[in-house]
This record gives C-alpha cells, sequence and structure tokens, in this order.
C-alpha cells in the first residue's frame, strides 16, 4: 500500500492552521481509502460531526445518501 495516502490523512487530521479562527477549535474529519474511486469532501461540518468526528454523521450526510441511492 503506498504509504504517502495514510501519512497526508495523518497530516490533515493534525492541521491547526485555522485555529484562532473557529469557535470550535480545528477537527478536520477525514476518512479515505486509496482504492476508492470517488472522493466526496465536504466543508465546514456541523456540530455532531464535529464532536464525533464521523464524516457526514449527521442531516447533510443523510440527504447525501438520498443523492446517490
Amino acid at each position: 500500500m503506498n504509504r504517502a495516502f495514510p501519512r497526508l490523512l495523518r497530516e490533515v487530521r493534525d492541521c491547526t492552521v485555522c485555529a484562532a479562527h473557529l469557535p470550535l477549535g480545528p477537527r478536520p474529519v477525514v476518512k479515505g481509502e486509496l482504492s476508492a474511486r470517488i472522493m466526496i469532501v465536504g466543508q465546514a461540518p456541523g456540530t455532531k460531526v464535529h464532536e464525533t468526528g464521523i464524516p457526514w454523521n449527521d442531516a447533510s450526510g443523510r440527504r447525501l445518501r438520498d443523492w446517490l441511492d
């Protein structure tokens, strides 16, 4: 397996560049597999996703899954 991809995910999760501008603090929520055929990227996750760290774990995720069905 390519070692660069897991390292990239770690670097993104550890990023604090915008910490001073975020009321809840930085918590990049990232999940990915090198073998994935598509990647869905979201911006500004809601409070529930921020708390759980689970991507698309809110109403926007339900809507996205409805669109993809």
